[in-house]
């Protein structure tokens, strides 16, 4: 995840000089004032634009100038097994995905209860391995992410047994079961993660829609990686895959079960689907089995 991204900003730029060239003159024609007068009301108009479109880019170079919260630290060193295999450099680096996530999405239970800074850090550590190997590559720029202390019933009942672990929304919140999550990265090993599956959900919505195909995939790899999806769900009808038969539901939860398998079994994936782990390698740019 990049802290800035060039075309965006340069997009900004672009949308705000077009402002101040339409208000200067507008401001001038109202108030019957004379070119000098156009021209500052113009730049004015213009650098307030560029302020508002590029808040999300400004809060965070601000946000990383100061230090980390050593209990976010703690935690990440304490829970997730993919920071503590960083080297130093790219543990800052995992570290900047989960400071601007928690600062740019809002974690809490239902009816905005509180939860703790260690699960809002999981939760952020969830999506920043996601993110990890690919600086083009971002979450929507705001999602709101409710935290069920269990799991959840369709009627969205919390209860240990409930059925649902997690749940992604296309016009709506991310849900995720904090018991789930937290033995997700208990144990790590084991191709389950309910943080990496929902997020997984929202790099591949496409519109309004999960569709299974990665978000930024051009039309010959959207239709490489659909032959290839297809073989895949077909080898776990048929009980030879590593990956949970919950994977055959259909496309876009096969994606998500996949990143769980390669962020977890890279290994096993690597050995036992090949194709399906040069894809993903390509997809989210990281090499976990190496």
């Amino acid at each position: 995840m990049k802290l800035f991204r060039r075309r965006e900003v340069e997009q900004s730029a672009a949308l705000a000089l077009l402002v101040g060239a339409i208000m200067g003159p507008a401001a001038s024609a109202v108030t019957q004032r004379d070119a000098s007068y156009a021209i500052a009301a113009g730049a004015s108009a213009a650098a307030l634009s560029f302020v508002v479109l590029s808040r999300r880019w400004l809060r965070r170079y601000w946000l990383l100038r100061s230090e980390i919260d050593p209990a976010v630290r703690a935690t990440l060193e304490r829970r997730v097994s993919f920071y503590r295999k960083l080297e130093p450099e790219k543990k800052l680096e995992f570290e900047r995905n989960v400071r601007c996530f928690l600062a740019e999405h809002t974690i809490a239970g239902p009816k905005q209860r509180e939860v703790s800074l260690e699960t809002k850090v999981l939760v952020a550590a969830s999506a920043a391995v996601l993110l990890f190997g690919r600086e083009d590559l971002d979450l929507p720029s705001r999602i709101d992410i409710v935290v069920y202390p269990e799991a959840f019933t369709d009627e969205y009942e919390v209860k240990r047994k409930g059925e649902i672990l997690g749940q992604a929304h296309a016009q709506g919140p991310v849900i995720l079961s904090e018991r789930a999550l937290v033995e997700g990265f208990a144990r790590a090993g084991d191709g389950q993660n309910v943080g990496i599956h929902e997020f997984a959900h929202m790099l591949d919505l496409e519109g309004a829609r999960f569709d299974g195909t990665p978000s930024g995939m051009d039309g010959h790899a959207a239709r490489s990686w659909a032959s290839l999806v297809h073989n895949e769900i077909a080898r776990i009808g048929r009980h030879k895959s590593i990956l949970r038969q919950y994977g055959a539901t259909n496309e876009a939860e096969f994606f998500a079960v996949a990143s769980e398998a390669f962020f977890e079994r890279p290994s096993a994936m690597k050995e036992k689907h090949p194709d399906l782990y040069r894809a993903l390698c390509e997809f989210y740019g990281q090499d976990p089995a190496a």
